[in-house]
């Protein structure tokens, strides 16, 4: 569009809403199938945008439709301009029906993998209303999602310091030291930090910041044991120790149901206690809707509710 144009009004809404379909679909014909519209149509309205901004959105390759490189940059950009309205959408029918609306979140992967779906299942049970969209990666993913408005909040595990981010605690959640429950040291149960030093353990990459964590507090202890193995994810990590491998700091909340079922044993160290904080976080001044208000105080209610010990027994 060039400077003369400058006073010409911007594209209707309802245009790139169809801008919109087509690269999600990646087809004008499944964009008109989604919308109800006729292929001319939405043919049409692409043309229409493609004159305003004066550049190609969309090229076909290999038969399939693709967004140009200037189609990348719009399509960014409508990504926040719908997630606005989805939030104003989200306000007004919570104000007038309470029961109603799209909750966008971002987790990390304990919070995502091993409590949410519980939550989410007796919260979507009592507020049949409310849908989810949670997208689950790692807190530095969940907070870059948040900052593009991908999402409207997150539930992380690893500390954040962000000027335009707000953090919340919510709960705690320990690394307890887990072994097999048919591996010779789970007959210990206890033991001192000297012993642990003698002990290889299984670990997470070094990127980790549960990892991270773990090393700074045995460090600090003068507990560092040497590495048997390292795997990159918790449920590798519990899986090996599942499989008699050896031992590994897991979160408790990863593993609460195998030590509920005797598969997997915590040993305490003496003196040795690892504990991180869970926390919502949002961009500074922002409104949750009442529906995501709930969703947050149930997982609140959730953590507290799970133990910090130990000792199992």
């Amino acid at each position: 569009m060039t400077s003369a144009e400058g006073s010409r009004p911007p594209p209707v809404l309802y245009y790139l809403h169809t801008f919109h379909m087509v690269a999600l679909e990646q087809s004008f014909t499944r964009a008109a199938r989604r919308l109800d519209l006729s292929q001319p149509a939405v043919s049409a309205h692409i043309r229409a945008l493609e004159h305003y901004y004066g550049v190609p959105l969309f090229e076909v390759r290999q038969r399939r439709t693709h967004l140009t490189a200037s189609g990348e940059a719009l399509f960014a950009y409508i990504n926040r301009v719908f997630h606005l309205l989805d939030e104003a959408n989200q306000v007004l029918e919570a104000t007038r029906f309470g029961q109603h609306g799209l909750v966008c979140f971002g987790a990390s992967t304990t919070l995502g993998n091993y409590l949410l779906p519980t939550v989410l299942g007796a919260f979507g049970r009592a507020h049949p209303g409310v849908k989810f969209e949670a997208a689950v990666g790692t807190s530095a993913d969940v907070l870059a999602w948040l900052k593009a408005d991908r999402v409207q909040f997150g539930f992380v595990e690893a500390p954040l310091h962000d000027a335009d981010v707000q953090v919340e605690p919510l709960g705690q959640d320990e690394l307890v030291l887990s072994v097999a429950a048919r591996h010779p040291l789970a007959r210990r149960q206890r033991m001192s930090t000297a012993d642990l030093v003698s002990h290889p353990i299984l670990r997470r990459e070094a990127t980790s910041g549960t990892q991270q964590l773990v090393d700074t507090e045995l460090a600090r202890a003068g507990a560092m044991s040497p590495t048997q193995l390292v795997l990159g994810s918790t449920e590798a990590l519990k899986q090996a120790v599942l499989q008699g491998v050896g031992l590994a700091w897991l979160p408790r909340l990863a593993i609460r149901h195998e030590l509920g079922r005797g598969e997997l044993t915590s040993i305490t160290v003496d003196g040795l206690q690892i504990c991180r904080t869970l926390s919502l976080i949002r961009m500074r001044g922002a409104r949750l809707s009442a529906a995501a208000d709930a969703l947050v105080r149930e997982v609140g209610d959730a953590l507290a509710h799970e133990p910090i010990s130990t000792a199992d027994g």
